[in-house]
């Protein structure tokens, strides 16, 4: 990452499938204005509560503010800005990052503060330096308070606490000639005098901090600059006792497969992310990304999210895709939902995608903007005024004991307290309706095989197959509303006696009044609008078909993959204007949720109906 290669030891769309007047002034809308702490209780992240002593950070962006080796190099606070709040195309601007890691590696002018980067080694002058660098008067911390300060008054106090990281400069082993303390000089051949002057260093910071009374700034705790334990394995575990001591936490991301980093705990620190180091070698495949995820899930890690103003698009040998990578396999390895992020942004990663003019750049600095901002309402909620309604993707599956399409995820999704189960019916070769979401299953073909002996077939909470009879009457004694998808059938005939099967069935255990029913056959559809009891909710799934003709085949609504929506960007106000309801499907992070909740699609169909829960406080 931030190594020599000679040292280097080489973590958006979701769309799946189903049931499925923008803002412009500069502040968010109403429902997505950031709560106050004492307005709304926040709830812990599910990190949060995976250990006793963790970082109040959720996404901690690194900083590297002391050096003069790269241009600029001053952190004022018309940089610090970007890094603040984000503006997104709509003209609405949130808080982004709620953490802040001020580091550095060396010092510009032939001195390193850890080991591989420089010939020498920094000394108590360059420690003092470094101290003043981030210190100093309209720089560094002092910009960011104040612009943080600046911000409260365009936006409103942050549901959060603004929280920094100090990183440590690496007292090396062997080194003479760093200087004295209280006229000792100091000798880190002897690792007592390692930790006296790693100490002394703390010492400064923490007294320093108070005394320059940040009014928006909450020191957290500090970073150890080593990325693996090569030369300071047993200095972390003294260093930490005496940071706990002063009420701090420890930090450390370690490189990929990194000396140490799979016993980060018994080496004292409170968090460690795991890097994939993926990013700045092309040669290195998005595979990476997913073996670090792993790596970090094993040894209870956090993830770092790398890039750097190579992301951009339009420059020759560009990492774009690499950036997005891992958004994609994050969202793939729920690490948004589930972990603390650190952000390694390069020097002006987050800079430069901002003041790129190119569409591709915008879009992918909005994507990770969304990102951060859901994760933050994940814990504070979103105070909603609209009427976006969830629905379970196939039941509430992703829970324990529980199977798709089974009878089990509707029950669960029930005492979830969702507002509607989305379900997925064949016909058997018996003209039997029953639950299963592909046309085959346990090698069996659906449409051509008995009820007898789809029944007697496992679903993988071990549950037998249900008929749609079995799946209606359990329902009878939920509230949610049911979502009935007919899938498309062999021929017109077929899906003709499907239709009218299903809907004599609904009738018959008197729940017409809670179905919806969905296809993606326009035939289905067609036949459903004729069937189906007047005022019944009827929403085709395909997005390949105007809003007004669906209108005008009898449908009340229009079921699409968030992809439809994206790209065409009028056929939602277009829905509206039409009176018809809208879904979409399957939204599954809580960035694409906001997208839905911002936009007031009335119904979202997921297959994480309790992140929208807690998204929403629902």
């Amino acid at each position: 990452m931030r190594f020599l290669f000679s040292a280097m030891l080489l973590c958006t769309l979701s769309l799946q499938c189903t049931f499925c007047g923008e803002e412009t002034s500069a502040s968010p809308p109403p429902y997505l204005k950031p709560v106050p702490p004492d307005a709304l209780m926040a709830e812990p992240y599910d990190w949060e509560l995976s250990r006793r002593a963790v970082p109040s950070v959720t996404d901690l962006v690194l900083i590297y503010g002391g050096g003069l080796h790269r241009t600029p190099y001053e952190w004022d606070r018309e940089r610090l800005s970007d890094y603040v709040t984000y503006t997104d195309p709509d003209g609405r601007t949130q808080w982004l990052f709620d953490g802040f890691l001020f580091l550095e590696f060396k010092d510009g002018s032939g001195r390193n503060y850890t080991v591989g980067y420089e010939k020498l080694n920094a000394r108590r002058t360059e420690w003092e330096w470094l101290l003043d660098r981030i210190l100093e008067q309209g720089k560094s911390l002092s910009a960011l308070d104040r612009c943080i300060g600046e911000e409260i008054g365009e936006l409103g106090k942050p549901a959060f606490r603004h929280r920094i990281v100090l990183g440590l400069p690496e007292a090396i082993r062997g080194q003479k000639d760093w200087g004295e303390i209280d006229g000792r000089e100091m000798d880190f051949s002897k690792e007592e005098d390692q930790i006296a002057a790693t100490k002394w260093y703390i010492g400064e910071l923490v007294e320093r901090f108070k005394a320059a009374k940040y009014k928006h700034l909450e020191l957290s705790g500090f970073y150890w600059v080593a990325e693996d334990t090569h030369h300071c394995e047993e200095l972390t575990i003294p260093l930490s006792e005496y940071i706990h001591s002063e009420g701090k936490l420890f930090y450390w991301i370690p490189y990929w497969q990194a000396k140490g980093h799979e016993e980060w705990k018994r080496l004292g620190f409170d968090v460690a992310y795991q890097q994939p180091n993926h990013f700045f070698n092309h040669s290195i495949p998005d595979s990476r990304l997913d073996e670090a995820c792993a790596t970090a899930r094993r040894h209870g890690m956090a993830m770092e999210f790398e890039f750097d103003e190579k992301a951009t698009a339009a420059i020759p040998n560009s990492s774009h895709d690499r950036m997005a990578a891992y958004i994609n396999h994050f969202e793939k390895n729920d690490v948004f939902n589930s972990s603390a992020v650190a952000y390694y942004c390069g020097n002006r990663g987050v800079l430069t995608l901002d003041e790129s003019d190119n569409p591709k750049d915008k879009a992918l600095m909005d994507r990770l903007a969304r990102i951060i901002q859901a994760r933050r309402y994940l814990k504070y909620g979103i105070p909603m005024k609209n009427k976006t309604r969830v629905v379970a993707h196939r039941g509430f599956w992703h829970t324990d004991g529980s199977a798709q399409n089974s009878i089990a995820s509707l029950l669960k999704a029930d005492q979830l307290g969702v507002y509607g189960v989305e379900f997925d019916v064949w016909m058997a070769s018996d003209g039997v309706p029953g639950l299963n979401h592909d046309g085959w299953h346990d090698g069996y073909e659906v449409q051509s095989t008995p009820s007898t002996v789809l029944t007697t077939l496992k679903l993988e909470n071990g549950e037998p197959m249900p008929t749609l009879a079995q799946y209606l009457e359990a329902a009878k004694d939920t509230k949610v509303h049911l979502v009935l998808e007919l899938k498309p059938h062999a021929t017109p005939e077929a899906e003709t006696a499907a239709a009218e099967a299903v809907v004599k069935m609904v009738g018959r255990y008197g729940l017409s009044k809670r179905v919806t029913y969905i296809s993606f056959s326009l035939h289905i559809m067609k036949e459903l609008a004729r069937l189906a009891p007047a005022k019944t909710q009827l929403m085709y799934l395909g997005g390949g078909t105007l809003p007004k003709d669906l209108k005008a085949m009898g449908l009340t609504g229009c079921d699409f993959n968030y992809g439809v929506y994206l790209n065409n960007p009028t056929w939602l106000n277009d829905i509206k204007a039409l009176k018809m309801a809208s879904n979409v499907w399957t939204v599954n992070n809580p960035a694409d949720m906001m997208w839905a909740i911002e936009n007031r699609v009335d119904y979202i169909t997921t297959d994480r109906p309790d992140l929208f829960l807690k998204l929403t406080r629902k």
